[in-house]
């Protein structure tokens, strides 16, 4: 994308050179004979050196300029409009990483309770206090436990992964790279509620230029079926035949000028010029249609984005509020557990 701005940059700098004069040289040297000779001898020699400046030429350079700098405009929308998805891309492969690293911190800290309450049942189950029933139980939860750790472990690998692949981190295996998790509980709850505007959108600026150039070009295409004029001027030096004929170089320059009115126009082209200036018409009115679409598209994934936003959050916070709700509840049962207060079979059914 930033060499498609580059080329873009180029592009406009080149149209705009060609409303300037130009300064051309030509000199041809060589042997140019016939038979019967017409010369005295067989060496050609010529040298031109002039000016040049198209004034007018039916405003084609002048609509190549407008469509360049549009296309220039066009790409830097791009380009900012990439380097944005790129970073949002990256901002939430960084929260679904920290988010797995906080799934993998809550499977851990279950996979050590559940480890020790098993350590705990089978010590009572071989010295008979428990039945077989309780510790198969137990087993059974604790290998439940070590797949889903397992399972969290990969999950967080698989997003540090990613999140090398969008910064264009080198994976090696010998390249160890360590990300800081953010913390979630600094994450807001809620989202403010904005109106869509996608006018202000960079693809939808962007869609505007391209309409405006694609107009410029079924513009161009149309000046076709009318009168062509063309305006230029030059002034030229010119020496000729001063190489094997005994001559100077100044023997036979001279020097000229030249201010020319050029009109143009086509009567019958067996309707060439006119299909092409429709098809122009329908080519432009495809592609605004194509870019109205993909504005549709772009106002529906905005407004689905903020949806999922909103859930995320939302979701987040209840799911915090519950984690809380079920450590004091967890807290609570085991000290009344000691106590003496609460019976086994309550505890067990509260840590499953």
């Amino acid at each position: 994308m930033k060499r498609q701005l580059k080329i873009s940059q180029l592009d406009e700098e080149s149209a705009e050179a060609k409303l300037l004069p130009s300064l051309d040289l030509t000199a041809t040297h060589g042997i140019l004979d016939s038979s019967p000779r017409k010369t005295t001898s067989p060496w050609n020699s010529e040298f031109n050196l002039g000016i040049t400046e198209s004034l007018y030429d039916n405003g084609v350079t002048r609509i190549n300029s407008q469509i360049a700098k549009l296309n220039r405009k066009q790409a830097e929308l791009n380009f900012e409009d990439q380097k944005n998805k790129v970073s949002l891309d990256l901002v939430s492969q960084y929260l679904i990483y920290s988010l797995n690293i906080k799934l993998l911190e809550i499977q851990e800290k279950q996979f050590k309770l559940i480890s020790r309450q098993y350590e705990r049942i089978s010590r009572d189950y071989h010295q008979g206090i428990k039945t077989k029933k309780d510790f198969l139980r137990f087993k059974t939860q604790v290998s439940r436990g070590e797949i889903n750790l397992v399972t969290a472990q990969g999950t967080v690998e698989k997003s540090k992964q990613e999140l090398q692949r969008l910064m264009s981190l080198p994976q090696k295996l010998n390249v160890q790279v360590e990300f800081v998790p953010i913390s979630l509980e600094a994450v807001k709850n809620e989202v403010p509620d904005t109106t869509l505007e996608i006018e202000n959108h960079l693809q939808s600026r962007a869609a505007q230029i391209q309409k405006e150039a694609n107009q410029l070009s079924r513009d161009l295409i149309s000046r076709k079926t009318l009168p062509e004029w063309y305006l230029s001027t030059g002034v030229d030096y010119t020496s000729s035949n001063y190489a094997g004929t005994g001559q100077s170089f100044f023997d036979n320059a001279r020097t000229g000028w030249s201010a020319l009115v050029t009109v143009k126009y086509n009567f019958f082209d067996w309707g060439t010029r006119a299909r092409d200036k429709e098809v122009a018409f329908h080519k432009s009115i495809v592609q605004n249609n194509d870019l109205d679409s993909n504005l549709l598209l772009l106002q529906s994934s905005m407004k689905q984005v903020l949806i999922n936003v909103k859930q995320v959050q939302r979701n987040f916070g209840l799911a915090k509020e519950l984690l809380a709700l079920e450590r004091d509840n967890i807290d609570f049962i085991e000290r009344e557990y000691r106590n003496g207060k609460v019976q086994y079979l309550d505890l067990i059914s509260w840590i499953k």
